[in-house]
């Protein structure tokens, strides 16, 4: 019988993968346990086009991973806030600002998960931010924090 696995399996092969098993294989264990499916044309078909739209989806997400690091790497941003005698801010500025700052600078969606370090600054100056993009690159930008002028 013939099967379209829709999860990787050890002992016999890939998703995707269209395998030849025994009859009872089949009926008994892969499609009960939602492992494969027949291989119907309709199956195929369907499963075909969900791999031409996972690889669609990756194509567009890794275009905008690049425009990301195309923008923002090694770019300076200015950012204020009010300053106590010590130089330090009132309110700090964590990942939650900086996103803001660059959707109002640059018109990029960036996620807070992608920040390595997550702590809030409270000191004016020059900081470097590095974030860690989900396919795997890492790219810095610095955020230049100065007084807020009344």
């Amino acid at each position: 019988m013939k099967v379209v696995l829709l999860q990787n399996l050890a002992s016999l092969g890939q998703k995707g993968d269209i395998k030849n098993v025994s009859d009872g294989y089949a009926i008994n264990f892969l499609l009960p346990q939602g492992k494969a499916v027949l291989a119907t044309d309709e199956n195929i078909k369907q499963l075909k086009a969900k791999i031409n739209k996972k690889e669609a989806d990756s194509k567009e997400q890794t275009q905008v991973y690049n425009k990301i690091v195309k923008t923002l790497h090694k770019q300076t941003m200015t950012l204020s806030g009010k300053v106590s005698d010590q130089e330090t801010l009132f309110q700090g500025i964590g990942p939650k600002d900086i996103i803001q700052a660059i959707k109002q600078n640059f018109n990029l969606d960036i996620n807070d998960k992608w920040f390595r370090d997550t702590a809030v600054i409270k000191k004016i100056g020059r900081h470097e931010i590095i974030l860690n993009l989900p396919n795997n690159i890492q790219i810095s930008f610095y955020i230049n924090i100065k007084a807020e002028e009344n």
